[in-house]
């Protein structure tokens, strides 16, 4: 698949590696080249996209955290959560099941307090069927993607995503942030389609009114919402 993929993608990929200090080393599993389906171009597309052991490597080499760690909660396994004034997160595994219903991170700040956060399988699975390379999957036009072959890493990932809003930002923060980033573009509209919906927006004769509410939405399109909008 990525072999039959545009080339540029390519490179801009390897380029997108570099950038935030990782590497496509397979033993070391910090990040992958994924096939994606461009459905503005209508070809297959190569991105870059940090693995769940790619972003706690940032996380901690940036300072913001000295620990980082995230696991998937199976049915029958004792599971609580306090919040308020304590926090308490309490996981238990009875490795008697294999549906997942819950997600969770635990930060551990440079200063020891910890910081949790929880998913639910049904939010996990929300935002999987907002990612463009998981609905190319669905239709065929790409003969797999990580959400089918890795959905444990996946989950995982997503669960730090949310938690990174929280984490106190550091100076070498920049390349986390632009990680993060380059792993949520497989969710939100392309540069690209963005553009072109500028450049339309410049010539059509549709309400100043509409103009308006297009420019605010587009900023959190999705792709297939972008390339409806065009």
């Amino acid at each position: 698949q990525l072999k039959k993929a545009d080339g540029t993608s390519v490179m801009q990929s390897i380029m997108n590696v570099c950038q935030v200090g990782l590497s496509l080393n397979p033993v070391q599993k910090l990040g992958y080249l994924v096939p994606r389906w461009d459905s503005l171009k209508k070809i297959n597309t190569v991105a870059f996209e940090p693995s769940y052991q790619g972003l706690v490597k940032l996380l901690t080499d940036s300072g913001s955290v000295s620990m980082i760690y995230s696991h998937l909660v199976y049915e029958g396994d004792e599971f609580v959560v306090s919040f308020g004034t304590s926090t308490e997160l309490v996981h238990k595994p009875k490795f008697a099941s294999k549906d997942v219903t819950h997600v969770y991170a635990v930060a551990i700040l440079p200063n020891g307090i910890k910081v949790p956060e929880v998913m639910t399988i049904e939010e996990i699975e929300s935002i999987r069927e907002r990612s463009d390379s998981y609905k190319a999957f669905k239709a065929s036009k790409i003969k797999s993607c990580v959400w089918s072959t890795d959905f444990g890493e996946m989950a995982r990932k997503t669960v730090i995503r949310r938690i990174f809003k929280y984490l106190p930002k550091t100076e070498r923060f920049e390349n986390v942030a632009q990680a993060i980033n380059y792993d949520e573009q497989d969710y939100s509209a392309t540069p690209e389609q963005k553009d072109y919906i500028d450049q339309l927006l410049e010539q059509t004769s549709i309400s100043l009114e509409k103009q308006e509410q297009i420019t605010i939405e587009m900023e959190s399109y999705s792709q297939e919402q972008a390339a409806k909008c065009i």
